[in-house]
């Protein structure tokens, strides 16, 4: 076994990287690599956090590490602080030391090595993550203060700009304000065409999209993206604050964060030019009021089932099942104009879903050994290239070492030193790399072959059950052997007479599926 870095930045960090060009993880690596080849640990892994997230199901290489930790995979877990580990509340902290006092894992710093196994180290170490956690929590209740001040203010507050304007530093003075941009012309046309040039929101999301003009994210525009524009006070020179706070709950034991709308929000004049006048958006917010989106009950039974399954292969926005009046069967389509992907019958597609699934089945009872299969030859070389680049990492490791001590000694200049360790952590990045998409692509497989035993039931299950299911226990079958279907055809023949109809399934494993 061998020892494994850990990196995540906190709040001071992103300070100091915004006020500079240095890499802060960087500098903490180099830190960490130090004071191991001092100790005379042999690092062979670095992980590193790069989103943000108040618990640990929010920061995935957190999640990872704590699962081999507590596999007892790591001697020791080498952080700048154990503040970095966890700054949740008292079950994140909880899952944390339970990990490494059950696992017997150290956590080595460069002030102490802790032991969670020794009485001191351990209230130590529960200490200083209760205290951290204390220290978020001022910290954050300081900087929302200062969020709401600048609003009040009329700085923008968010961290991005709506569309038809830019994020702007203010000068002289901390905030941020907006500034319109080319899209500027876009925002005031939909205001014009929906307030007096009598175009609905869907039409004007229509005549966009024919246009060519892009959506906010890139995409086409669909009505709900009109919608939200033209409800958006900030387009009328006003910054809106508490319109959609995050809420946090708990579901399945996981703290989940939503951002709900609400309506008692607070509106502020802002210090940025309106693109529409007030009585403009006035009157578009009160022609949204009378004529809001009408969604179908939320009580309605099912009657697709396929329902956020299939997905189409052109523009990737789920298929919907379409009724007709006229006795026709109901169709299976992409909801968006600009796509051209071609409808199907339901019935068809859902037919053709359950053949694929019949010759899944077919092949699993025809059955080979699990230690005779392509996947299982494949974790074999995996598991083989996996401990020359663990070897590889070593020899780096004491590499690095012996640099360290040649220029202590005055073998190496200072020139050398710089030369030969920037190689050596150029190449053991790229073998870190390495480990950890051949250790991912192990887990993969290893996934293939264990659930190999446990798919042909699955599947047997559902092809049994399937015919007297109503469409909404249809829907919760496939979904327990699927998690999503491909969907293309471009030609308007009709299935098995030309159709050139092709669907990819996705199984809720990997495994390589027919088409």
């Amino acid at each position: 076994m061998s020892d494994v870095i850990y990196l995540r930045k906190s709040r001071a960090d992103l300070e100091l990287e915004s006020r500079s060009d240095e890499d802060v993880l960087a500098r903490h690596e180099a830190e960490l690599r130090r004071n191991a080849a001092r100790l005379g640990r042999t690092v062979t892994a670095v992980y590193r956090e790069v989103v943000s997230g108040d618990t640990i199901t929010a920061r995935p290489m957190m999640q990872r590490l704590l699962y081999e930790v507590e596999s007892g995979m790591w001697d020791a877990v080498h952080v700048v602080e154990t503040s970095r580990l966890a700054r949740g509340d008292t079950i994140d902290q909880g899952v944390v030391a339970r990990a490494f006092r059950y696992s017997g894992t150290l956590i080595i710093t460069p002030s102490k090595i802790v032991d969670p196994n020794n009485e001191y180290d351990e209230d130590y170490f529960e200490f200083d993550l209760f205290m951290s956690r204390r220290e978020y929590k001022a910290i954050t209740r300081r900087m929302q203060r200062g969020r709401v001040a600048s609003a009040r203010e009329g700085k923008w507050v968010a961290n991005r700009a709506p569309f038809g304007y830019d994020r702007v530093k203010l000068e002289r003075e901390k905030g941020w304000t907006l500034v319109p941009n080319a899209d500027a012309d876009i925002v005031r046309d939909i205001f014009a065409w929906y307030t007096s040039g009598g175009l609905g929101v869907s039409l004007i999301a229509r005549r966009l999209n024919e246009t060519g003009v892009l959506s906010p994210k890139g995409k086409d525009w669909t009505n709900c993206v009109v919608r939200e524009i033209l409800a958006n006070p900030a387009y009328a020179g006003f910054v809106r604050w508490g319109f959609r706070p995050a809420v946090k709950s708990v579901e399945n034991g996981n703290v989940r964060i939503s951002t709900p709308r609400r309506n008692d929000y607070e509106l502020y004049p802002g210090l940025h030019p309106a693109l529409v006048s007030e009585e403009i958006f006035n009157a578009a917010r009160d022609k949204l009021a009378n004529n809001k989106s009408r969604p179908g009950p939320k009580q309605a039974e099912m009657k697709n089932p396929l329902s956020g399954l299939v997905y189409c292969s052109r523009c990737g926005r789920a298929m919907v099942r379409r009724p007709y009046n006229n006795g026709y069967p109901d169709g299976l389509l992409c909801p968006y104009t600009s796509c051209d992907t071609v409808s199907s019958r339901l019935s068809d597609v859902e037919e053709a879903v359950l053949h694929s699934l019949r010759l899944w089945l077919s092949d699993l009872d025809a059955g080979k050994r699990p230690e005779d299969t392509a996947e299982a030859a494949e974790l074999s070389q995996t598991e083989k290239r996996i401990a020359a680049v663990q070897k590889d990492l070593e020899d780096l490791s004491r590499q690095l070492t012996r640099i360290y001590d040649l220029t202590e000694q005055g073998v190496y200049t200072s020139d050398d030193f710089v030369t030969r360790s920037r190689e050596n952590s150029s190449r053991r990045k790229a073998a870190e790399e390495l480990l950890v998409s051949l250790g991912e692509q192990s887990r993969q497989l290893r996934q293939i072959i264990d659930a190999r035993e446990n798919l042909a039931p699955e599947l047997r299950h559902v092809l049994d059950v399937y015919p007297t299911a109503t469409p909404a226990e249809k829907n919760a079958l496939l979904k327990t052997v699927l998690s999503r279907v491909i969907y293309s055809k471009t030609n308007r023949d009709r299935w098995g007479s030309g159709s050139d109809l092709h669907l990819d399934l996705i199984p809720r494993i990997t495994f390589a599926p027919h088409r």
